[in-house]
């Protein structure tokens, strides 16, 4: 009688359902990015919204944070506030705190 359960078997199941697995979860990755995308902003919306003390629980977050939130630019040297319509970046490496 043959040996049914032979090395090169056993690595072949093992190398295929690796394969498989890796199909998987490499499609759900990308197939739920968009969605993810919607949550991670979705989630830094609420913490704005909870550390202003501004959240309700009644509505929904973003009519939430559309109505009550409004985004400014403030020039880091004098202090005040900017028409945002010159914005440059900074490294963090050169920013000391």
């Amino acid at each position: 009688m043959a040996k049914m359960e032979s090395t090169s078997r056993t690595v072949t199941v093992a190398l295929v359902l690796c394969i498989v697995c890796s199909l998987v979860v490499s499609s759900a990755a990308v197939l739920l990015k968009d969605k993810q995308d919607v949550n991670k902003k979705i989630d830094r919306y609420t913490n704005i919204l909870a550390a202003a003390g501004m959240l309700q629980a009644d509505a929904g977050i973003e009519e939430q944070f559309n109505e009550l939130v409004t985004s400014r630019v403030v020039d880091l040297n004098s202090g005040l506030f900017t028409d945002g319509s010159v914005v440059t970046t900074v490294k963090c490496s050169t920013v000391a705190f």
